[in-house]
């Protein structure tokens, strides 16, 4: 229920109706009328409206009038699957040159006995660190830990030892 139509609220919307149409010559518009429903004074919150909020009353109207519902369809896995594949393709196009490379273009399979083929079918696969990316860092800690030198701020650990380069 609106604040206009209210009996908590009503005496004092309709005297701010009157006292515009005194001081304007005429009655608002719906633009108007509801921007002055904020300032009514409301008995059932104990304010007013734009102070101490709606009642429970306007809250109920308005969930009746605008339910909640997403217009965003859910995808299914092919959707999901295309999603992704452009994902990769995004970051092989701007990532992909650099070191170390997060996507790797397949456009080549190993086949045992014949060699390297063209794929038919060529993807974009996506790189990950392995196990030797865990021995490899543990290594470098612990050089950087018996490094006798000083170390400043600023990743002075990582131009003492680039692991990066190492595993790559």
């Amino acid at each position: 229920m609106k604040c206009r139509n209210c009996p908590y609220g009503i005496d004092d919307y309709t005297s701010r109706i009157e006292m515009y149409k005194t001081v304007y010559g005429e009655y608002p518009g719906e633009e108007r009328a509801n921007e002055s429903e904020q300032f009514v004074w409301c008995d059932k919150v104990g304010g007013k409206v734009y102070t101490y909020g709606h009642c429970s009353d306007w809250y109920e109207q308005d969930e009746e009038n605008y339910k909640n519902h997403s217009k965003k369809k859910r995808i299914n896995k092919r959707e999901r699957y295309l999603k992704h594949q452009n994902h990769l393709k995004y970051l092989y196009e701007t990532v992909g040159g650099y070191y170390p490379t997060p996507v790797r273009y397949v456009d080549e399979i190993w086949i045992k006995s014949i060699g390297y083929v063209k794929n038919p079918k060529p993807y974009y696969k996506r790189v990950y660190r392995g196990k030797a990316s865990k021995y490899l860092k543990r290594q470098s800690h612990k050089k950087v830990r018996r490094f006798k030198g000083d170390l400043c701020n600023g990743n002075m650990s990582h131009k003492l030892y680039d692991f990066w380069w190492k595993y790559w």
